[in-house]
């Protein structure tokens, strides 16, 4: 441990910046939408697709890459940080509103009671609180959840806006991200955040802007970068694969409550694969002979390819883990040190060497 801070500096250095937590709206029903609803209100109004972004919970934010669920945020800033066209018009406001943006207010109108009764809320009802770092969403962004059961830091170039239950930081550094997703930097987290229930790791930046962060020279940067941006291309491709694997499922066999097995489709082999989708039927509904056959041509086709990708990120992961730890100056008898003494939920498996 000694070693590992003394090598590093200060996350909040190394960047420049703090990690800050996401938006809080006060009252998510009416700023929080599906596809649907955004769609509509963006058919009916083609201006108010400028308010709407892109929406991640703290479930969204993965390992690597984060899983977009299609769910946005209608972002109404405060007029104490945006100059909209109603900022000054005081008592005229909600009618510019209104013809400024007429599908979104339409949608926010009928939660005009529960908006003013927020806390958190801007010059206007139908505003979000005042937030200084809007500007930071706009950013490419290290996201990760407040609660840590895993070790799972992603990047996001997109607007993405995140819930509070989050944290950004405003970088685009994936020698940075490679770090926070280290096996090293886990054990690390283990022993210097607050624990809480089931030993969920409390990732505040209280304590995420003080972990020691390595430099390394523009050798190893370039390979921990080249192999971060195969490990997020591979992960978005995965989480693809899956949703449509899970949307087969649901509209060829009826399973729309896959077990919890079965949510993770490239983690099983065929005959498991075939058992969770049989089970997912009922045993009223047995598969036939051609079922059967179409379930076990489609692993071949979807889920075989995905179960490689899965494979060569295990071993970017694995390049990851030796780069990191020579970074750190860990010696083989302090990576074995690590491994020995390590935590629950490390984020991939010792290696077989060690």
């Amino acid at each position: 441990m000694a070693k590992i801070r003394d090598r590093g500096e200060p996350l909040g250095i190394y960047v420049g910046s703090r990690p800050l937590f996401g938006i809080k709206t006060g009252f998510n029903k009416a700023f929080l939408i599906t596809d649907d609803i955004k769609d509509r209100l963006v058919a009916a109004d083609p201006s108010s697709k400028d308010l709407i972004r892109p929406y991640f919970r703290g479930q969204d934010l993965k390992r690597w890459h984060p899983n977009f669920a299609g769910l946005w945020m209608i972002l109404l800033k405060s007029s104490a940080n945006h100059d909209w066209p109603w900022s000054g018009a005081g008592e005229d406001a909600e009618g510019i509103f209104r013809s400024s943006y007429p599908s979104v207010f339409g949608h926010v109108k009928p939660y005009q009671e529960q908006l003013e009764n927020r806390e958190d809320k801007g010059r206007f009802w139908w505003e979000l609180r005042s937030c200084s770092y809007y500007d930071v969403f706009d950013k490419p962004k290290v996201l990760w959840q407040d609660l840590g059961y895993h070790s799972k830091f992603c990047f996001s170039s997109t607007t993405a806006i995140s819930e509070a239950t989050c944290f950004s930081l405003a970088t685009d550094d994936l020698w940075l991200l490679a770090v926070l997703n280290s096996p090293l930097m886990w054990v690390y987290l283990w022993r210097h955040t607050i624990h809480g229930k089931d030993e969920v790791l409390r990732l505040k930046t209280l304590y995420m802007e003080k972990l020691p962060i390595v430099n390394v020279g523009a050798k190893e940067d370039a390979v921990a970068r080249t192999a971060v941006l195969r490990l997020i291309q591979i992960t978005s491709l995965l989480q693809s694969t899956s949703a449509d694997i899970l949307d087969w499922l649901r509209v060829q066999h009826g399973i729309g409550d896959p077990s919890t097995r079965l949510r993770e489709p490239i983690s099983l082999d065929s005959d498991a694969f075939v058992a969770e989708v049989q089970k997912g039927r009922g045993k009223k509904n047995p598969l036939t002979t051609a079922g059967l056959r179409g379930l076990r041509d489609e692993y071949v086709r979807t889920i075989e390819p995905a179960r490689l990708l899965a494979a060569e990120a295990l071993q970017l992961e694995y390049r990851l883990h030796d780069l990191v730890n020579a970074a750190y100056g860990l010696t083989p008898e302090e990576v074995r040190l690590m491994w020995d003494t390590a935590p629950p939920r490390m984020p991939i498996s010792r290696p077989a060497s060690i």
